[in-house]
């Protein structure tokens, strides 16, 4: 069973259908949307990219969390008589894709960092 550490606005998400995954990552990509409003015109189709990747990668996180949290990130692997502790493929998932994910995001928060370097040169004036 799944403890509430597992849900996203009362959704589990062990197991999303299409759908739900479609429409926690729309509210997220909405979020991140009104964050970043006051972007110039030049930079919201190259934000506009980043934020619906950074959406989806962060129901992704959230799923693999869930599935990490409820499995652990090293398991018992059974091949015959030999046995070993492996890593969870969802661990190495969430290791590469938190990789990109903070890459990503960096690049979304150097955009918003120009966003206010401009504001601030017309304060000076």
């Amino acid at each position: 069973m799944l403890c509430d550490s597992h849900m996203r606005g009362g959704v589990k998400l062990a197991k999303l259908s299409r759908k739900k995954q479609d429409g926690l990552i729309q509210h997220e990509v909405d979020r991140l949307n009104a964050i970043f409003v006051d972007l110039p015109d030049s930079d919201k189709e190259i934000a506009k990219e980043l934020i619906e990747r950074i959406a989806f990668m962060t129901i992704q996180l959230e799923v693999l969390e869930d599935d990490i949290k409820l499995k652990g990130p090293t398991y018992m692997f059974e091949n015959g008589k030999q046995k070993m502790l492996v890593e969870n493929p969802a661990q190495k998932s969430y290791n590469t894709m938190m990789n990109r994910y903070t890459a990503a995001y960096k690049e979304l928060f150097n955009l918003a960092k120009k966003l206010n370097s401009s504001d601030d040169e017309f304060e000076d004036v």
